[in-house]
């Protein structure tokens, strides 16, 4: 089956079932499911919910692409889902359904109905399928892991660069109770830290203990990502110099602006509507971005992409590898700590691609 016809089959999927919860990885096309069932059945009134403004944009573009007719069309951020109280539309769609998942959408939720609900995203979780479920019924399930979409050619077989680092070369110091520690000893602590709240969740699991082992987590997670700075920086440069086009996924918004402050895709970006629209044009060629924050986006040949925090989220890390999957030949870059956390994060990265495809490097 190829990706087009998979794409016609969910549509007639849900002209059957009339709910559909599409979970694809990133960059096999979840979108043109909706847009099939519209072309299929013009005039039916359409509501599309989306995380920002700039995904709005990428709507517009996908309708003009694909020739299909916007009539009785509205593409709307989750933020004014509100507004949209007590209306029915024919078609309901939930773009990066997961943020349908507040106890104010959700109560929303109750009072907008749709004779067809397709909801989108690259991972929903059980919790927010239920979500959805209590407020339309049974949704019948389109699931396609990163891996299934790689060995049934949706996507095609990033090649996969691993550098790996010795935390001992890491040159900062760190102040910590009085005492100058270096990277490895900073890192030693974080560690001894989520054991122990590890520990103290084991023995009481409570929400305040679950809550001190995530952040815990979180904080060992962090540090390794933002001292890989030096690092990414030498990764980006080589990149730069053969004018390659790259996302580079950071730790922070201070480390995307202090790799490249005016290329930097934060929340703090005044300008990323500007910004983005400068990547696709190729007027720029790299974009530092953090977190979710190009979650929707449409972005144009990106040829290599950097991961510098691994560990987070399943649904952060299949996104910032489906971005780059959209290209022909991708290449993925993970630079990590030999040694500590990362070794594991690693494995559950690379599980499902063949060794051949993967070359390790020491920086």
């Amino acid at each position: 089956m190829t990706r087009q016809e998979l794409q016609n089959s969910v549509a007639r999927v849900l002209e059957r079932e009339r709910r559909v919860i599409c979970q694809w990885a990133t960059g096999v096309g979840k979108s043109q499911v909706a847009l099939n069932f519209l072309k299929n059945n013009p005039g039916t009134t359409c509501l599309i919910l989306v995380p920002g403004q700039n995904n709005i944009a990428n709507w517009i573009t996908e309708f003009d692409k694909f020739d299909v007719n916007p009539y009785g069309v509205e593409i709307a951020c989750y933020a004014s889902f509100k507004k949209y109280e007590n209306t029915s539309w024919g078609l309901l769609v939930f773009d990066e359904a997961p943020h349908v998942d507040t106890d104010i959408r959700r109560e929303i939720c109750r009072t907008v109905s749709g004779e067809y609900v397709l909801a989108l995203g690259a991972v929903i979780t059980d919790d927010e399928k239920a979500a959805l479920e209590n407020a339309y019924g049974h949704f019948q399930k389109s699931i396609i892991t990163l891996e299934h979409a790689i060995r049934n050619g949706f996507l095609p077989m990033p090649k996969v660069n691993v550098c790996h680092i010795s935390i001992d070369r890491v040159r900062r110091r760190y102040w910590y109770r009085g005492m100058s520690l270096s990277a490895k000893g900073m890192y030693d602590i974080l560690e001894q830290k989520v054991e122990e709240a590890k520990a103290a969740f084991s023995d009481n699991q409570t929400k305040v203990n679950k809550l001190k082992m995530f952040s815990a987590g979180v904080a060992r997670k962090r540090f390794l990502g933002e001292i890989k700075e030096d690092a990414v920086r030498y990764i980006c440069n080589g990149l730069q110099n053969k004018n390659r086009r790259f996302l580079c996924f950071c730790a922070s918004i201070k480390q995307a602006e202090s790799l490249c402050k005016e290329r930097a895709f934060t929340s703090k970006t005044p300008t990323s509507a500007k910004l983005l629209e400068k990547f696709n044009n190729k007027e720029i060629n790299s974009l530092f971005v953090v977190g979710k924050l190009i979650e929707g986006q449409n972005l144009v040949d990106i040829e290599h992409g950097i991961i510098t925090q691994l560990g987070g989220t399943e649904r952060i890390t299949v996104q910032s590898i489906g971005r780059i999957m959209r290209s022909k030949n991708p290449v993925i870059w993970i630079p990590v700590f030999d040694g500590t956390k990362d070794d594991s994060f690693l494995n559950g990265v690379t599980a499902n691609i063949p060794d051949i495809y993967i070359s390790h490097y020491k920086l």
